[in-house]
């Protein structure tokens, strides 16, 4: 079986390859790709509050108290229901090497939970977290900043990567001297064509506009870069 490769630009255009992912037919192989940039609107912060105690019970005490410290300040902050999730408790035994004896030694019981909040008000994030350390976190896991709107912005980006694709074939076909003649396949994921597909030098970006809760002074949650690719093999003809 005959194949004949162009290569430009990381282009392929192939003839009689892979059955399953390309017809037997003159074709190119193309991938889009499109961003999207966002400015946040929610912050997820995880925390969590550890007591160590010889004493079981005072340990787990501690640790609900703090935890219950912790849930109705969030809901004072504007934290809905939904957006709070307290963890089971975890309690493990503790202990430390005694160099002296060359044994472990038993320290306690430690004992922790968490806590995952959704803040919808980014202008509230520091405040909140510091009021979090005052009451006995003493643990701050993970803060995320993210889109109350992202899977609209995902898709968003999607149609803008199948546009970006479209136009990237045809740029490849006024290059080559070649017609598009219809679509064969496309997909959000890469095709299994035995070769790489033909892209633009530059892919389409979109500055979403900033929420109307955005308070660009309280804090710097940065920007959020939402990114997609659309892959297609065109039918062409020389």
């Amino acid at each position: 079986m005959r194949k004949l490769v162009f290569t430009a630009m990381a282009a392929a255009l192939s003839f009689n390859v892979l059955a399953q992912a390309t017809p037997d037919a003159p074709h190119i192989y193309i991938q889009g790709n499109a961003t999207v940039k966002a400015i946040p609107d929610n912050v997820k912060l995880t925390v969590g509050i550890v007591e160590v105690d010889k004493d079981l019970i005072a340990a787990k005490n501690k640790a609900d108290a703090t935890m219950a410290k912790a849930i109705k300040l969030a809901k004072s902050q504007g934290v809905e229901e939904k957006g709070i999730y307290a963890s089971n408790i975890s309690i493990q035994r503790q202990t430390e090497y005694n160099r002296e004896t060359g044994k472990q030694e038993f320290v306690g019981y430690r004992v922790s939970r968490s806590l995952s909040v959704t803040l919808t008000d980014i202008k509230k994030y520091p405040v909140m977290l510091q009021q979090l350390v005052n009451a006995g976190i003493n643990e701050i896991n993970q803060t995320q900043f993210v889109s109350s709107r992202y899977e609209e912005l995902q898709k968003q980006a999607q149609k803008l990567a199948i546009k970006d694709a479209r136009a990237a074939a045809k740029e490849f076909a006024s290059d080559y001297g070649v017609e598009l003649k219809g679509l064969y396949t496309a997909s959000s994921s890469p095709l299994d064509t035995g070769s790489q597909p033909y892209m633009r030098a530059s892919k389409m970006v979109l500055a979403d506009a900033a929420p109307e809760n955005y308070v660009p002074d309280a804090y710097n949650g940065g920007e959020l870069t939402i990114s997609a690719s659309s892959y297609a093999v065109y039918f062409i003809e020389n």
